[in-house]
């Protein structure tokens, strides 16, 4: 499905709840009312139980922020500032040619005096997330940095504000359930999103072995 913008979703909104074309302002208090609902409408599909969304994987190197090249002796680096979950062990974090190998911070004290390459990440979403280097490797002034991290959504701020939901017409339904509940008056939306968000979380299970294949890379 095409992207939609905030003001676009609105408007669908706006119809579907009137019964005409006009609009909603955007300074509105029907409008910013609307766009609080869509941003729970994306908690609620960012934060559904059991489930990492493929659209939410994302490549440091196509990050706005986060330190992608090294300098030598420096080993730990700042993340992206969207990173909402870390890499996990098993995974790794691509230096230059080299696939340096990603432990938790659990073992960091078993490894401290060794050699090898490895790297763990510290932090959490609130306060921001550190990678951090073994400080026995030799790291190479200019050499690329690139993982593949998991973002938080992006949500709704202003009239061209987009999502990275794989069908948004969910949150159309989702906002008009909220707005159909405060007026009591009954409406199918409530199922009709249910039933969306129940589509796009079995697309995802269909694709998201396939896509972090290669170390996650593959994305």
């Amino acid at each position: 499905m095409a992207t939609l913008t905030e003001s676009e979703l609105i408007d669908i909104i706006y119809s579907k709840k009137e019964g005409d074309n006009t609009t909603w302002g955007s300074t509105d208090s029907e409008y910013l009312t609307a766009r609080r609902l869509l941003n729970a409408g994306v908690y609620r599909w960012e934060f559904l139980e059991g489930t990492r969304w493929k659209e939410l994987y994302k490549k440091l190197s196509s990050a706005s922020d986060g330190t992608k090249t090294c300098t030598a002796g420096d080993y730990d680096v700042s993340c992206p500032t969207d990173m909402r979950l870390a890499p996990e062990k098993g995974t790794y974090v691509r230096v230059g040619s080299e696939d340096v190998p990603v432990i938790s911070v659990h073992e960091v004290e078993q490894y401290r005096d060794e050699g090898s390459s490895y790297c763990y990440f510290t932090g959490n979403d609130k306060d921001g997330f550190t990678l951090n280097f073994n400080p026995n490797m030799t790291l190479t002034t200019g050499a690329t940095i690139d993982y593949m991290y998991y973002k938080s959504a992006t949500k709704f701020t202003g009239t061209t504000s987009t999502t990275e939901m794989r069908n948004p017409m969910f949150l159309v339904h989702y906002v008009l359930a909220d707005l159909y509940q405060q007026d009591e008056s009954g409406s199918p939306d409530k199922n009709i999103s249910e039933t969306m968000l129940a589509e796009m979380k079995a697309d995802n299970f269909e694709v998201i072995g396939d896509a972090l294949d290669n170390h996650g890379f593959g994305i």
